[in-house]
């Protein structure tokens, strides 16, 4: 679960939802500790392997959370024991994953994008039921049937609505829900018969789904320099960079997708056209270079891909300016915590090996101090 034999910058979190089949308590598998506080008395426990012979291989995980009562038999894990389907316990795991993304991102105080995945829903209404049939509908055993399949704990939607009782309604606009309405009951999960006529239904994934996926996923900005302080506003020059080195693919969807989009700030402040850029065209770097002022440091402000008709925040926002400074750790005199260049500003590279002559449109600052040659 923690041999990763490719890294790249931006990382990938997987966490994988199970549960213990003496308690039924939920439990969290993944590939990360992350840098926050669990709670000691979490409605879910999160399994760390204390040895080598406790970390397990991932398809060994997969059958643990696949290992539904009465299809497939629980599975037990060195360390931690027998394991059963996590969704007897957590059917849709939006509140684990809401309080797991604070986790890792601790200084984070929202998240850019959260999507949830269905497998199909069929809304029934009940019918009502007379004579001797009520009677036996209405004994305990029926009804507490009734009441654990339409749970949170089983049902997905009921899960997913009850945990977005808990978002604040100013976080809610980047929370997607991706399910489809079937026309008949839900087929049973050994049922294969079903899978060709099932794959065989429409379906399209939203147009702002689409969008916001695109610009929060993929773009984000960091500071330059230091903020300059003149006439009672802060003037303040950055980059809106791209996490992915495919980013003239990612340029053409997005102009695809926000027909004249532009980099803008929330207020309506323009920053210049998206597919403008100062990059490198050799290796796909990206780096649009802006610049815009602010009354204060820690006044909250937002950057996005806009239109005549739309915005879009990219990745980080909203965020104040001290946030940014915060961040980056501009003011780290003694050294970052996590050891990386101490140097301001921050120096922005391309991938280009420096035997490659680059296609670039912008000049870094020359080093303060040339190195001796040996």
């Amino acid at each position: 679960m923690f041999d990763v034999t490719t890294t790249s910058s931006t990382g990938c979190r997987v966490a994988i939802i199970t549960s213990r089949t003496s308690d039924g308590k939920a439990c969290v598998l993944a590939n990360y500790r992350g840098m926050g506080q669990r709670e000691a008395n979490a409605a879910y426990e999160f399994l760390v392997p204390k040895t080598a012979d406790e970390n397990p291989h991932v398809w060994k995980v997969a059958q643990c959370s696949v290992a539904a009562p009465f299809f497939f038999r629980s599975k037990s894990l060195p360390g931690f024991g027998a394991l059963q389907d996590g969704g007897v316990r957590a059917n849709n795991p939006l509140a684990i994953a809401l309080k797991e993304s604070v986790v890792i991102w601790p200084s984070a105080k929202t998240h850019d994008l959260l999507l949830s995945v269905g497998t199909g829903s069929f809304s029934s209404l009940a019918k009502p039921i007379e004579g001797a049939s009520r009677i036996l509908q209405d004994s305990a055993i029926p009804r507490m049937i009734r009441a654990t399949m339409s749970s949170p704990c089983m049902d997905g939607e009921q899960g997913f609505h009850e945990a977005l009782n808990f978002v604040p309604d100013v976080e809610r606009s980047n929370i997607f829900r991706l399910n489809h309405e079937l026309p008949e009951p839900l087929p049973r999960l050994d049922d294969v018969s079903k899978l060709e006529g099932m794959s065989k239904m429409h379906f399209t994934v939203p147009t702002e789904l689409v969008r916001t996926i695109l610009a929060t996923a993929f773009f984000f900005f960091e500071l330059d320099e230091l903020p300059i302080k003149s006439q009672g506003v802060f003037f303040c020059k950055g980059s809106v960079l791209c996490s992915r080195s495919y980013s003239r693919d990612l340029v053409k969807l997005v102009m695809v997708e926000f027909p004249g989009a532009r980099f803008e700030m929330a207020r309506g402040q323009r920053l210049g056209d998206i597919d403008d850029d100062d990059g490198c065209r050799v290796c796909g770097y990206y780096r649009k270079k802006v610049g815009f002022s602010i009354n204060g440091l820690h006044e909250m402000t937002s950057i996005g891909i806009a239109g005549s008709s739309f915005f879009q925040r990219i990745g980080g926002f909203p965020k104040s300016v001290q946030e940014l400074l915060d961040d980056q750790q501009a003011n780290s005199h003694f050294g970052r915590a996590d050891h990386l260049v101490t140097s301001w500003p921050p120096k922005r590279n391309c991938y280009c090996s420096p035997r490659v002559k680059r296609h670039i449109k912008f000049l870094e600052p020359a080093l303060r101090h040339k190195k001796r040659r040996l």
